[in-house]
C-alpha cells in the first residue's frame, strides 16, 4: 500500500510529461524520495490515539517533525527533476495539481 500511495503522483507526472533520459532518472530519484517520505510519515502516525493531552501533544509534535523531514527529503529531488524539464513540460507540471483537484 505504501508504494501504491507513492506511485500515484509519479504515475500522473509520467503520463503528463513523458520524461526521457536524465528526466526519467531524476523522476526515479523523486519517486524513491517520495516512497521514503511516505514510509516515514506512516511510521510517525500510529493508529492508536494517546489517552492523555500531553501524549496527544507529543504525538502531534512527532507527526509535525515527520512532515518537516519528509519535505526536506522530497524538496531536493523535486528541484532536481523540475530543473530537467523543458518550458512546455514545466507549464504542464505546474497545472497537474490544479487538474487533479477539480
Amino acid at each position: 500500500m505504501k508504494s501504491d500511495l507513492a506511485q500515484l503522483p509519479i504515475n500522473r507526472i509520467e503520463a503528463s510529461l513523458h520524461p526521457a533520459g536524465k528526466q526519467k532518472d531524476a523522476l526515479e530519484r523523486l519517486s524513491d524520495a517520495t516512497t521514503k517520505a511516505i514510509a516515514d510519515l506512516q511510521a510517525a502516525c500510529p493508529n492508536d490515539v494517546p489517552l492523555t493531552p500531553v501524549g496527544r501533544l507529543e504525538a502531534m509534535q512527532h507527526r509535525l517533525e515527520a512532515m518537516q523531514k519528509a519535505a526536506r527529503l522530497i524538496e531536493p529531488a523535486l528541484d532536481e527533476f523540475y530543473a530537467t524539464l523543458s518550458s512546455e513540460q514545466k507549464a504542464r507540471f505546474n497545472t497537474l495539481q490544479q487538474v487533479a483537484s477539480h
